[in-house]
């Protein structure tokens, strides 16, 4: 499953499906995405698509599929950044601003999850 803060939303996720980042780069006010794709109970950063500014600004080179190569075993976003991210992932999309932060930040890691957990925490976010 993919955690998106520690009590937050639980997705779940396998291997090779794709999970999104969305953001509007500060400096340029550009939108970012970044794509990653689930590999080895890892988040592999496979591809940053954005302006060529935006792009120069992260240091990335090229375009497309491969022009980023990173594996994660998570990635934190600050609770106060003003990108507006949005996490896209099994069919779902969180906006990392409705997360509850934990020390300033809101952090997205793999975590792995019985079915019975993953069960019961879509129940509990179901209910009113």
């Amino acid at each position: 499953v993919l955690e998106v803060g520690r009590a937050g939303p639980r997705i779940p996720v396998g291997p090779g499906e794709v999970v999104t980042l969305r953001y509007t780069q500060s400096m340029y006010g550009t939108p970012v995405e970044e794509r990653l794709r689930v590999v080895d109970g890892r988040l592999m950063l496979f591809e940053v698509a954005a302006s060529d500014a935006a792009l120069e600004y992260l240091r990335i080179e090229s375009r497309g599929p491969g022009n980023a190569a990173l594996a994660l075993e998570g990635f934190a976003v600050p609770a106060d950044s003003v990108g507006g991210h949005v996490l896209a992932a099994g069919g779902r999309e969180v906006a990392l601003a409705t997360v509850t932060p934990e020390e300033g930040r809101i952090a997205v890691r793999l975590a792995r999850a019985s079915r019975f957990t993953t069960l019961v925490h879509h129940l509990k976010e179901s209910l009113p």
